[in-house]
């Protein structure tokens, strides 16, 4: 199993390398926001035990590094919004009526208040190829779109980070809003963003639009590839979704990469005439 590989002693030096660098740059950061941002500390110690926890298990606990770090990234990220400017910024807080938590509430001078869920996407490396096929046999993609993939080039790989990619989209914005309906967080002046991250390959920025535009509009998009694969699921699992979170970012950020690239924080559908 990937998850008992050690690292070698050049993988050791690296990774140790890695998270000074993350701890040191943003730990800077952060005691000089202290005083907008006072729990910072258990977010920075999330990502030390997990590194920890790859040099004593094996490279196949990674994933949870990745996680921790991103979640960082989106920290400051909403430490350094200017419109609006929020004045506290909370990790983790608790929920009134749910055992859940949502990653961080920001609140501004306005009384503005952003809750924003992180997670990170990044599918296992699995040979779907069958599933592939049976997709194109039994006719789970649109009419109109098609994905052309080949089994020696790691067609099944890509066709499960695709899928799984998507499936991940819906289940983590039904996440959110079962959080949101238990814990009663719906109010004026308050907004929900649900944030993907990932590292820019095993999903990409027009996949989200997608989604967004489904999630928006109640309905797919003529061109979605995976409109009736997500319709079947939901109907075979009676699922519904309520539409209360407020907008959809993305982040990417290369893995062992310190800072992300650019946020998009209100992902928007695809301007064509496939609406």
């Amino acid at each position: 199993m990937v998850a008992n590989i050690q690292l070698d002693e050049d993988g050791i030096v690296w990774l140790n390398r890695y998270a000074a660098e993350v701890c040191e740059t943003f730990g800077t950061e952060f005691v000089q926001e202290n005083g907008r941002f006072g729990h910072w500390k258990p977010l920075l110690h999330r990502f030390s035990k997990a590194v920890d926890n790859v040099l004593t298990r094996g490279r196949g606990h990674f994933g949870a590094v990745e996680e921790a770090h991103n979640e960082i990234c989106i920290a400051s990220a909403l430490l350094a919004n200017l419109s609006p400017r929020f004045l506290h910024l909370e990790y983790e807080p608790l929920l009134p009526g749910c055992a859940k938590s949502i990653d961080f509430r920001a609140s501004a001078e306005d009384g503005t208040v952003v809750y924003v869920d992180v997670k990170t996407i990044r599918p296992a490396a699995i040979d779907r190829w069958e599933q592939y096929e049976t997709a194109q046999q039994q006719e789970w993609l649109p009419d109109n779109g098609n994905v052309i993939l080949f089994k020696e080039w790691l067609g099944g790989e890509l066709w499960h980070s695709m899928l799984a990619a998507r499936g991940r989209m819906l289940e983590y914005a039904l996440e959110l809003e079962t959080k949101i309906a238990e814990s009663k967080l719906s109010a004026a002046n308050t907004f929900f963003v649900m944030a993907f991250c990932g590292e820019g390959f095993h999903w990409h920025l027009d996949e989200l639009e997608d989604f967004v535009s489904f999630y928006s509009n109640g309905r797919h998009r003529a061109d979605d590839l995976f409109s009736k694969a997500e319709l079947k699921y939901m109907s075979e699992k009676q699922l519904r979704l309520n539409r209360n979170i407020t907008s959809f970012a993305s982040m990417s950020r290369p893995q062992g990469a310190t800072r992300q690239r650019p946020i998009h924080w209100n992902v928007q559908p695809p301007r064509d005439g496939f609406a």
